[in-house]
C-alpha cells in the first residue's frame, strides 16, 4: 500500500518510473515531478507532459503473485485515476472515460496514461505505477493535436493538484484492496464497464498473427478484453497490438 507520509516531490527527473525504482527507497512510497524529460511509455513509446498543470506520478509497492492479476491491476489503477477525477471535477463526468487498459480520454483523446512495470521475485510483485495527467495548457504540439487533449477547460487553482495527488494515494490503495476480494473485483468490473471508452464499440486488431474485427464484450475478472468477432468467436485480449483501433 501507498503511504500518505513517504511522498516526494522533484523539480525535474528523467522518469519518476525510473526514479522510484531504485532499491534505497522504499515500498509504499511515491514521487511527483514538476518536470520529467524522458517519460515512459508502454514498450517504446514515450509519455509526453503537456501544459502548465500536468501530473506526473509514480509509486512503488510490492504485492503476493498469488494474489494479483497484473492485467487486471492495470484496469483498477485506471479506474482509481478516473474516480479521483470525478472526486474534484464532477462535470468530466460525462466525457471522461478509461480506454483499456490503460488510458484516461476526455471524448476521443487521450488525457492521461498508465504505465504499470512489475518484477517477480521469489513469490512476490515489485510494481511501480506511473501516471501521467494532462490537466490544462494553451497548447499541443501539432502531431498530437488529433490524439491529445487536456482534462479541464481552465487552470487549476492554488493547492488542487496537492490535494488530487493525496486523494489518488487513498483511490490507489482502494483499488488493491478491492483486487483482493473477489465479490468487489465483479462490482468494480461493472463501474469500470460503464465508464470505458469501449463500452459496445467494434474494434479492429491484430489477434494470433491475424486480423480480427468484433464488438466489444466487455472485461473479464484478469483483466483481459472480450471481443465477440464477427464470425462469432469468442475471444480474450490481453493487451493491446499496435493495429488496435476502435472502427
Amino acid at each position: 500500500m501507498l503511504k500518505l507520509e513517504l511522498g516526494h516531490r522533484l523539480s525535474t527527473v528523467e522518469s519518476t518510473n525510473e526514479w522510484i525504482r531504485d532499491g534505497k527507497i522504499p515500498f509504499g512510497s511515491w514521487v511527483i515531478a514538476d518536470e520529467q524529460t524522458a517519460g515512459k511509455g508502454r514498450g517504446q513509446n514515450v509519455w509526453q507532459s503537456l501544459g502548465e498543470d500536468p501530473l506526473i506520478f509514480s509509486g512503488k509497492i510490492r504485492l503476493s503473485a498469488a494474489e494479483i492479476s497484473l492485467p487486471l491491476l492495470s484496469i483498477f489503477v485506471s479506474s482509481a485515476v478516473l474516480k479521483s477525477i470525478f472526486h474534484f471535477f464532477p462535470e468530466r463526468e460525462i466525457d471522461t472515460t478509461v480506454k483499456w487498459p490503460n488510458d484516461i480520454y476526455r471524448k476521443d483523446k487521450k488525457v492521461g496514461g498508465i504505465l504499470v512495470q512489475s518484477e517477480f521475485t521469489s513469490g512476490v510483485f515489485d510494481v511501480v505505477i506511473g501516471i501521467g495527467l494532462n490537466f490544462f495548457g494553451n497548447y499541443i504540439p501539432d502531431p498530437l493535436k488529433d490524439k491529445a487533449a487536456f482534462l479541464c477547460d481552465v487552470a487549476l487553482e492554488e493547492g488542487v493538484l496537492e490535494r488530487f495527488v493525496n486523494q489518488l494515494v487513498v483511490d490507489l490503495n482502494q483499488s488493491v484492496i478491492s483486487l483482493l476480494d473477489q465479490g468487489q473485483v465483479l462490482k468494480d468490473l461493472v463501474w469500470i464497464e460503464d465508464h470505458s471508452l469501449l463500452k459496445h464499440k467494434v474494434i479492429e486488431t491484430e489477434w494470433q498473427s491475424r486480423m480480427v474485427r468484433g464488438r466489444v464484450l466487455g472485461i473479464d475478472e484478469l483483466g483481459f478484453l472480450l471481443i465477440m468477432t464477427e464470425t462469432g468467436e469468442k475471444i480474450e485480449l490481453m493487451d493491446t497490438s499496435p493495429k488496435f483501433r476502435i472502427i
